[in-house]
C-alpha cells in the first residue's frame, strides 16, 4: 500500500514538473514575441556598471516626439562601452515609456529557451517512465 502511494505521488510530481516547464517556455516565448513588436530607437551608451553578478548600461535614446529618454538596461549580449550605439526597444503607454530593453538581448531568450527545452525533454522521459504500466507480478 505504501509503495502504491509513493508511486502515485511520483506520477503527480512528474506531471506537475512537466506542466510547469511547458508554462515557463510559453511565458518566455510570449514575452519575447511581445518585446519584438515594440518600436525601437537608436541609443548611445552613457555608462556601463556592474549590478550584482551582471552588467547594466545607461542608454540615452530619442522617442518619436523628440524627447530624450535615459534608461538603465540589463546587458545580456556582448559588452558595450560608453559611446557605443545600440538599438533600444521600448513600450509606450499614454505617451510614457513603461518598459525598455536592448534590442539584441535575444541571446538570453535563446539560452533560456534551449535550457527549458532540454528540461522539458527530461520531464517527458520522466513522465514516460512514471506513467508506463508496471509489470504485474503473478
Amino acid at each position: 500500500m505504501a509503495k502504491s502511494r509513493k508511486f502515485r505521488a511520483g506520477r503527480i510530481m512528474a506531471l506537475l514538473v512537466l506542466v510547469g516547464l511547458v508554462a515557463g517556455l510559453v511565458f518566455l516565448l510570449r514575452s519575447s514575441t511581445e518585446q519584438r513588436s515594440w518600436p525601437s530607437a537608436d541609443g548611445v551608451v552613457q555608462e556601463r556598471f556592474r549590478s550584482g553578478k551582471s552588467y547594466r548600461v545607461k542608454v540615452e535614446y530619442s522617442l518619436p516626439d523628440g524627447t530624450k529618454q535615459l534608461a538603465d538596461l540589463s546587458e545580456n549580449g556582448p559588452a558595450r562601452n560608453p559611446g557605443d550605439h545600440v538599438a533600444v526597444r521600448y513600450d509606450l503607454e499614454d505617451g510614457r515609456v513603461v518598459d525598455a530593453a536592448l534590442a539584441d538581448n535575444d541571446q538570453a531568450t535563446w539560452v533560456g529557451g534551449i535550457m527549458l527545452g532540454v528540461a522539458i525533454l527530461g520531464a517527458l522521459f520522466w513522465n514516460l517512465i512514471a506513467w508506463a504500466p508496471r509489470p504485474r507480478s503473478d
